[in-house]
């Protein structure tokens, strides 16, 4: 079994979808995880670093999701095909 990857700017972008079809803002994100600042939030979703263990398990009780479902895992994210010129899932 191998180790799986995830791609850090597609789980960014996945967090922030999330977030948004939750309509909850990203202040709202900062308050329940206590937070003083919304910059960790942000990082998150900008896809510059993931959240600690604890915080990804906190964000996907937030928006009744799995850990596993805030993430984007590479393999899935290099099997989209470019068609055209565009991209294809």
């Amino acid at each position: 079994m191998e180790r799986p990857h995830f791609d850090i700017v597609a789980s960014g972008k996945r967090m922030r979808q999330i977030r948004k079809q939750r309509n909850l803002s990203v202040k709202q994100v900062m308050e329940y995880m206590g937070f003083e600042s919304t910059q960790a939030v942000y990082k998150w979703e900008a896809g510059k670093c993931y959240p600690q263990a604890d915080n990804l398990v906190a964000l996907a009780i937030l928006y009744h999701v799995s850990p596993m479902e805030l993430l984007v895992e590479e393999d899935l994210v290099s099997s989209s095909v470019c068609v055209q010129g565009k991209i294809a899932a």
